[in-house]
């Protein structure tokens, strides 16, 4: 036990051996200057510890207070970081055994944390040089609540093995304001924070900072929901984010060049609602097999009904059909294509379904059909005209690589760019002399096989013997080795069709287009529209249609077709018309 803050009668012989014993101890701290071991000495003489061990955050407190007193003493700095040098040394002897590792284990303890006296001493060693306070003192002794002071500790190790340097700097000055404003806003649990209290920390925020420094700084809100939820014991259904990362989700389910991170049930403030719609997302992530963008689509459109009665005292079950009616109303005014509509219909009278088989509801309030619109089929004319593509191949050598072979396959096999950022190593066979690519679906939840030209696997081949992809292996991946992501093989091609002046720099590049012009060119060389539609994997033939841009050609070429027979040519209509009328 320490002898600080006491003053104990000891025999002589028995002082004469601590003394002797803190001599031993500060003098086996040779990365230390001498003389300033013989000030900490003597500082630790005076305040009765005899052990170097028994340092801490009040006792540096303390040493430095005496150091301001001393006018003899120069180079207070200095002087300090003696001190916390000869801190670690202590802590760094400490765990040399099985009990000192115990008693520097990672935990949360209601006290002063200060970082250069962090129990990781690789981390603690990085602090040791920072001359400002800011960010280095974490008080968790002050009055709140308890489960948000483990929170933000949980946080904070976070932030210290996360980020380095100035990132880690900003990181923790952050987090100290978000602890600042929790305690003044008696906010109990961070993973509940609202919308209105997040709003309330930006204006903080403002206050404080620069806009660039404030944007960078509220990030730390999404930083805590993540990291609280991801690390918790378990999950935390009652978490305002949930972030999918969590769930483990199977691979067919999840979209890994368009990843959804969270799902967000802060926009329901009605109690009552957000805890319904969090059970109906329970069902839709764990009960159904459905794709994460699919439960997407449902979540947004549930979310967005559940909003509009954010207002209504009464839950969702227990309002007045007339409500209900008055919402789709409003719906029906807005301009939304009829196939969206009448999917926003089936969505919500899927979320009644669900009410009814728990029991919230003993009958569904509203007659679905009695809303549904008509659907006209729309054509999508997004053909890339021959100019442009063949300019782009002409220029291709001047793209990256990744992007000219990601290029091929949108040009050539007409893949979704989704199938191309996610294809593997082992995608692609020879056979009987014809090459083929095996891909999967995501939206249609199967795999496909389709032939492919002779020259792309063959450069392909290539690749992945020059990068030594395995089979099981992303062919094009992310900087985390991961699928590469749809953002940025746009962002990526939109730059590079831009610096190689395509189409004079007007091209704006889209992916699907490729794939309604490769569907339009087998479409107008004679190839059936059923045989299109199995290449391109639609479910229905009326999707296929949509992608064909055919009618233009298609009258153009019987047009031609017509008038080259020679009783039919233009003269010969003429005559015909002169003698019927004679």
């Amino acid at each position: 036990m320490t002898a600080y803050g006491l003053r104990l009668v000891e025999p002589q012989e028995d002082r004469e051996i601590q003394y002797r014993q803190l001599e031993e101890e500060i003098n086996a701290c040779t990365h230390v200057i001498s003389n300033f071991r013989n000030r900490v000495k003597q500082f630790l003489i005076e305040y009765e510890v005899w052990h170097i061990a028994d340092i801490n955050f009040s006792l540096r407190q303390a040493y430095e207070k005496y150091l301001k007193q001393n006018e003899t003493i120069q180079k207070h700095a200095s002087c300090l970081h003696a001190f916390d040098k000869i801190k670690r040394h202590a802590m760094w002897e400490e765990q040399q055994t099985m009990a000192g590792k115990r008693k520097y284990e990672l935990r949360y303890e209601n006290q002063l944390l200060f970082l250069p006296y962090y129990p990781k001493l690789e981390i603690a060693e990085q602090f040791a040089r920072h001359r400002k306070q800011e960010g280095l003192i974490w008080d968790f002794t002050k009055s709140c609540s308890e489960m948000m002071k483990r929170q933000v500790f949980t946080i904070l190790n976070y932030i210290l093995v996360t980020y380095k340097k100035w990132e880690r700097t900003e990181r923790l000055c952050a987090l100290e304001k978000l602890y600042d404003f929790c305690i003044h806003r008696k906010i109990t649990d961070i993973e509940k924070l609202t919308l209105e209290e997040e709003d309330s920390f930006r204006k903080k925020l403002h206050e404080l900072l620069d806009g660039k420094k404030e944007a960078y700084a509220f990030g730390i809100v999404e930083i805590s929901r993540k990291v609280l939820f991801l690390q918790g014991d378990k999950i935390n259904w009652n978490s305002a984010v949930w972030f999918l990362e969590r769930f483990h989700l199977s691979k067919e389910r999840v979209n890994q060049s368009k990843p959804v991170e969270s799902l967000s049930f802060r926009e329901v403030t009605q109690e009552d609602n957000q805890k319904l719609f969090k059970k109906y997302a329970r069902y839709l992530l764990g009960i159904t097999d459905l794709s994460v963008s699919t439960i997407l689509t449902k979540f947004l459109c549930i979310r967005s009904f559940l909003e509009y009665f954010n207002r209504e005292t009464e839950p969702i079950y227990r309002l007045e059909k007339s409500k209900i009616e008055e919402y789709f109303k409003i719906l029906q005014n807005k301009d939304i294509h009829s196939r969206n509509f009448n999917g926003q219909i089936f969505n919500i009278l899927q979320f009644y379904n669900f009410l009814l088989v728990k029991g919230y509801v003993k009958q569904i309030p509203f007659q679905h059909e009695y809303y549904l619109k008509k659907v006209i089929p729309m054509h999508h004319d997004r053909s890339v005209e021959d100019t442009v593509y063949e300019e782009i191949l002409s220029k291709l050598k001047y793209f990256p690589e990744h992007l000219r072979l990601m290029f091929l396959h949108l040009w050539g096999v007409g893949l979704r760019i989704s199938e191309i950022c996610t294809l593997e190593g082992k995608a692609y066979e020879w056979k009987d002399g014809d090459a083929w690519i095996k891909v999967y679906q995501i939206k249609m939840k199967n795999y496909k096989r389709v032939p492919i030209p002779h020259t792309l696997y063959k450069l392909m081949q290539v690749y992945i013997q020059k990068y030594q992809i395995k089979p099981q292996e992303y062919l094009f991946k992310n900087r985390n080795g991961g699928a590469f992501l749809y953002a940025t093989f746009r962002s990526q091609m939109l730059k590079h069709c831009e610096e190689n002046k395509i189409a004079n720099g007007e091209y704006i590049f889209k992916s699907h287009d490729y794939r309604h012009t490769l569907a339009t060119e087998y479409y107008d060389n004679g190839i059936s529209i059923q045989a299109v539609r199995d290449y391109l994997g639609h479910d229905y033939e009326e999707m296929t249609r949509q992608y064909i841009d055919y009618m233009p050609k298609r009258l153009e070429k019987a047009s031609e077709e017509y008038f080259n027979d020679p009783e039919r040519s233009l003269a010969a209509e003429l005559m015909k018309g002169a003698e019927h009328e004679k």
